[in-house]
């Protein structure tokens, strides 16, 4: 791999090659320096006027920097016709001897032959910029003159101190990639082919796995199929995977941020011309079942339930091959579950029997349709077994029919009539509903407008609902439109693992 240097290292570089002799003028140099900083040009420059003045006064620093030796001009060749011509353009460099080329009548930054070295240089640099050793491995070009030293750089080249903590976020990147091995929460050792790097050089892909990072955040980001490279010096974090997984990548203002929905996961900052992140490792992945420890996956197969309701389950012996129940973070419920500041809570209250009073809402519009067309969905929450019956709706205007429905089958189930309905004095619970529900001799109970914590039973169970749906779409990787399929299964779960 070829090594660059910043000019300003050049410029030191350059001075510490100077003989004892220029210590004062190494001293006087780096005071007079603005900001400190001496650049190659700043360097060079002093040390050739310096070269001049010391010449001029009969001293000579036998530097082996910038003295160069005759190359068998001598004065002893006498002036030419050439040179007599020349005589008057020289003005006030005359006496002076190029301290390249050995040539009298001008300086070093005036050298012809100088500046055609230097293209010559820079087209062999640019043709034999990055060549192999005998081991197969770059090594860096540097070229040299008996006259001048040069240092052939490029600004686009960065030189990264190896930090193997340290991760490259890249977006030309096909896949993650790692040379570390304890870095894997699971690993599978094999042969798996090979990666093209960035110099079209191929090495071996000895395993793959997944990595958990922990970053400051607090979140876990897991990569899966992470390939394991020995050769490779860099950990890479593909932009691109992250962007199939439904994760988004904001680069700018020399700050990466990955986000899903409103959620920030992770954060990295720009380190010369790379985003940089320097997460913690973690070996026990959330996505990963370490020690036959099924807490996560009990966690999904119930729709992302809470820690208090499965403690609850696992008390009555319901989640088999479970001895314990703690829940590490678990994104989807963050990204799903996210509220806003609850209203005052009350001392809760509860009737005594089934189907003394049901509470009743409609969630929607949704931004999405299902897949059969639908946009709402309405509750029916009894108040006694806090039991909950969810339908989907087309248009609001259908809540009156889903009623009759559920009327019919509680009643059918329970043996029970209903007593009373609580809505919250919408549209759809006026006219029709209304003269339903006197029919049929049910109390018909309706809330002032305006003031949703009155009904706070439903509007909970709506939220309860929805916290679940979108969990499970994100947990399953489903488009929106599957939220109807997804209520449904959240409802059915409800029922069969309720907790009172």
């Amino acid at each position: 791999m070829g090594i660059k240097f910043e000019d300003e290292v050049q410029g030191l570089w350059l001075l510490g090659t100077l003989p004892d002799s220029w210590e004062t003028f190494r001293t006087s140099l780096s005071n007079s320096a603005a900001n400190g900083i001496i650049t190659m040009e700043m360097a060079k420059g002093s040390v050739l006027n310096e070269e001049m003045r010391r010449k001029s006064q009969g001293s000579s620093s036998h530097s082996d920097v910038l003295v160069t030796e005759s190359r068998g001009r001598g004065q002893s060749r006498g002036p030419s016709n050439k040179e007599k011509h020349r005589s008057k353009s020289r003005g006030k460099f005359a006496d002076y001897e190029c301290h390249h080329c050995g040539r009298k009548g001008h300086t070093i930054k005036f050298c012809r032959q100088l500046k055609k070295e230097k293209k010559k240089a820079d087209y062999n640099n640019k043709k034999n910029n990055h060549k192999k050793d005998d081991g197969g491995n770059d090594t860096a070009e540097v070229n040299t003159a008996t006259e001048e030293f040069f240092i052939c750089c490029d600004d686009d080249v960065v030189n990264i101190t190896r930090d193997d903590s340290s991760w490259v976020v890249d977006s030309g990147a096909t896949c993650h990639v790692t040379s570390q091995r304890d870095f894997f929460s699971s690993y599978t050792p094999g042969d798996f082919g090979v990666v093209k790097m960035g110099n079209n050089g191929l090495s071996k892909i000895i395993g793959v796995g997944d990595v958990c990072l922990k970053f400051d955040t607090g979140m876990e980001l897991v990569l899966h199929n992470v390939k394991h490279v020995s050769d490779i010096r860099l950990n890479l974090i593909s932009a691109g995977l992250l962007d199939d997984d439904g994760y988004h990548s904001t680069f700018g203002d020399g700050v990466w941020k990955l986000t899903r929905g409103s959620l920030i996961v992770a954060r990295g900052k720009r380190s010369s011309k790379l985003y940089m992140a320097h997460p913690k490792i973690s070996t026990d992945s959330v996505h990963s079942l370490v020690d036959n420890d099924m807490t996560e996956l009990w966690h999904k197969r119930l729709g992302h339930m809470s820690e208090k309701g499965m403690h609850i389950l696992l008390k009555r012996n319901a989640l088999p091959d479970l001895t314990n129940v703690h829940l590490k973070k678990c994104s989807h419920c963050l990204a799903g579950k996210q509220r806003r500041v609850s209203f005052k809570s009350h001392p809760p209250h509860r009737r005594n029997n089934i189907l003394d009073l049901v509470h009743s809402d409609v969630c929607g519009p949704m931004k999405t349709r299902t897949l059969g067309g639908c946009l709402y969905f309405v509750t029916f929450i009894d108040d006694h077994s806090r039991k909950v019956w969810a339908y989907t709706l087309k248009s609001k205007d259908q809540v009156l029919d889903v009623f009759k429905q559920f009327h019919a089958l509680v009643e059918r189930q329970t043996e029970k009539k209903l007593k009373c309905i609580r809505t919250d004095n919408g549209g759809e619970y006026i006219g029709p509903f209304d003269a339903y529900c006197r029919e049929k001799g049910i109390r018909h109970q309706k809330t002032p407008p305006k003031t949703p914590q009155l009904n706070g039973l439903a509007e909970r169970m709506n939220r309860t609902l929805a916290e679940r749906v979108r969990c499970l779409l994100s947990h399953a990787g489903l488009p929106n439109s599957f939220w109807g399929e997804a209520l449904n299964t959240a409802g059915l779960e409800r029922q069969r693992c309720f907790i009172r």
